[in-house]
């Protein structure tokens, strides 16, 4: 594992020592170059809650992942650079049902930088793409959204503005964990048949102002409006398509023959 050939990967020539800038920069990078996806389990590969073989996935083989890959691996990046860190725990919200997942569901990093706290996160699809301040309240826009921090009691909401409403993303709490109490959910969020994961065959790359996400048969561009909201385009794919697309748009090449999902 080298962290040279991290920053390769995410594009970028060299980091400077801790700092908010250089947070900024390494957090806005890996989201602008690492996919979030659930192709592993779709082709026949079992995701392994290991940093080295997160490394060698993501930065080796140029692939993406959920979140405890994506942030698990940006977690050893930030400890490797001096930066002082915790993990949380997040429940990610279901748009259809209004119910959050359970606890692990989602993990985040916290940062302690400069006398303030930061929220990392590089692997949720749609969320945001620099350190987000925790402060609760909070409201800024960024290229990928309008955010805001909302507190209820001890539980903290990501919510994100949707033309003039507000939707909560996930919801966490500040209780410190370690990257192996999200074991048991790794192994449920590729195995269940009730998993977001398991039922869809996706992968999902922030662009500038925008998105592009692979799932099922379709690909849906996303480009973001100021203020919140956005405006989706979809192409219809057949199966022959989407390995050529994968490799062309998300520079993802699987290992085995893909299943394409979208329940």
């Amino acid at each position: 594992m080298d962290l040279k050939t991290y920053l390769q990967r995410i594009n970028l020539e060299d980091c400077a020592p801790p700092s908010l800038a250089a947070l900024r920069e390494l957090h806005s990078h890996h989201v602008h170059s690492v996919p979030t996806e659930s192709l592993s389990i779709h082709s026949g590969e079992k995701i392994i809650l290991d940093i080295s073989w997160i490394y060698n996935k993501i930065v080796v083989r140029r692939r993406g992942g959920f979140c405890y890959e994506n942030n698990g691996l940006f977690l050893w990046v930030l400890q490797q650079l001096g930066y002082q860190t915790q993990v949380l725990s997040g429940r990610v919200k279901n748009q259809i049902t209004s119910i959050y997942g359970p606890l692990f569901d989602h993990m985040i990093l916290l940062v302690v930088l400069e006398g303030r706290r930061w929220l990392c996160d590089v692997g949720f699809g749609e969320g945001f793409v620099e350190p987000f301040p925790l402060e609760a309240g909070w409201e800024e826009e960024q290229d990928s959204g309008v955010y805001r921090l909302r507190v209820d009691g001890d539980e903290w909401y990501m919510e994100r503005k949707e033309e003039e409403l507000w939707m909560s993303l996930f919801k966490f709490t500040l209780e410190e964990r370690t990257f192996e109490d999200f074991r048991e959910m790794c192994e449920y969020h590729q195995t269940d048949s009730s998993s977001f994961f398991v039922r869809k065959s996706f992968c999902s790359i922030k662009l500038p102002h925008g998105r592009l996400t692979y799932i099922g048969h379709r690909l849906i561009s996303t480009e973001h409006i100021q203020g919140g909201g956005s405006v989706k385009t979809t192409q219809e794919l057949t199966e022959e398509e989407i390995p050529g697309l994968l490799r062309d748009k998300f520079g993802s090449v699987l290992n085995g023959k893909l299943i394409p999902k979208d329940d």
